[in-house]
């Protein structure tokens, strides 16, 4: 039975198309979605969406239309499971490359066999998770469900130019077991990477000082951030992502350099946001908990998380794995913070 979703719902971005494509990939419901980016000032699809639809329609070879820069409506009807095999894709531009892993990645892990990946395009780019979040949050969130992963950096990309390059292996992992991370918890020490790709190293030393001086100064304990200055890349920038684990599960903060931003105030950002869930012993942070959804929605039985607040984006997730996977879901206000409890669909593609 065909779905229809109104595109402008929620926060009516690239990311409710990019979710939607890849839960009707996995569960074989065509879908109908119109009002695309309407809320945005060039509404309809943008180039950096096109990649992760036409690769998904590639992958279960769907019946796909509108899959055009400036579309405003898509259909897309799935007519196979995911295959395994080797892929590449260039999304062409900076466009990012963890937005395209996030939204394929659970339709990987529903082929019938290995998949090898090689992804091109940006690494670090504004409003998207940075890679090593992917890689040392997200990915380790992912294998609570029984996701088999791995994922490796080989080159960074920066915006305007992308290029980065990242490979991702993965394999069959469905049923899904459900995730549960709904206490508090007393997290482990910091670490971290602080990176530069093509400005001087000491811009990386800069930002680890002053996120290690700010977590000090509030008595979290800091175990190690790296300072990386020799992984190739494209284009210039820098940044810093840390970590921490905090019983199974594990919470992230980061920030990006911009031109005439001080490298300290680069530092202190990563710090402020790790900080925010360091602070209230929640084992997801708030960004994390919107990339959990899918997972939990398609598991087999209950999932809760505890985080620090619902985020627009957590909440389309659930909205959309509600209405394409027939979900159940409830979102309940606690002690300074949000817990989210999904009633997986045990889904076997």
């Amino acid at each position: 039975m065909l779905v229809e979703i109104d595109g402008a719902m929620g926060e009516g971005g690239g990311q409710l198309l990019r979710y939607s494509a890849a839960i009707s990939a996995i569960t074989g419901t065509p879908i109908r979605v119109y009002n695309i980016r309407a809320k945005r000032r060039k509404p309809g699809l943008r180039f950096q969406h096109l990649a992760a639809l036409r690769f998904l329609a590639e992958l279960v070879s769907a019946e796909a239309r509108g899959l055009e820069v400036g579309s405003t409506e898509v259909y897309f009807a799935p007519r196979r499971r995911p295959q395994p095999g080797r892929y590449r894709v260039d999304i062409g531009t900076a466009g990012s490359v963890t937005l395209f892993l996030q939204a394929v990645t659970p339709v990987l892990l529903a082929a019938r066999g290995p998949i090898q990946l090689e992804v091109i395009g940006g690494t670090s780019v504004k409003w998207s998770p940075p890679y090593p979040y992917f890689e040392q949050v997200l990915v380790p969130l992912f294998r609570l469900a029984g996701a088999r992963i791995e994922s490796r950096l080989l080159r960074r990309g920066f915006y305007p130019v992308g290029g980065g390059i990242v490979r991702v292996a993965t394999d069959y992992s469905y049923p899904l077991s459900p995730i549960v991370l709904d206490e508090r918890v007393q997290h482990g020490p910091v670490r971290g990477v602080s990176y530069v790709g093509n400005l001087p190293c000491h811009i990386a030393e800069r930002q680890k000082g002053s996120a290690e001086r700010f977590l000090s100064g509030r008595g979290v304990a800091v175990e190690g951030i790296e300072v990386d200055c020799r992984t190739p890349a494209r284009g210039r920038g820098t940044g810093i992502v840390l970590w921490a684990p905090g019983g199974r599960g594990v919470v992230g903060g980061d920030a990006l350099g911009e031109r005439g931003k001080p490298a300290e105030v680069v530092g202190r950002e990563a710090a402020e946001r790790l900080y925010e869930s360091i602070s209230l012993g929640v084992p997801v942070d708030p960004h994390a908990s919107d990339n959990l959804v899918i997972y939990m929605a398609l598991a087999r039985g209950r999932s809760s998380v505890l985080t620090t607040r619902l985020t627009s984006h957590t909440e389309t997730a659930l909205r959309l794995c509600s209405m394409i996977a027939g979900a159940e879901y409830a979102v309940k206000s606690v002690d300074s913070g949000a817990l989210i409890e999904v009633k997986g669909v045990g889904l076997s593609p």
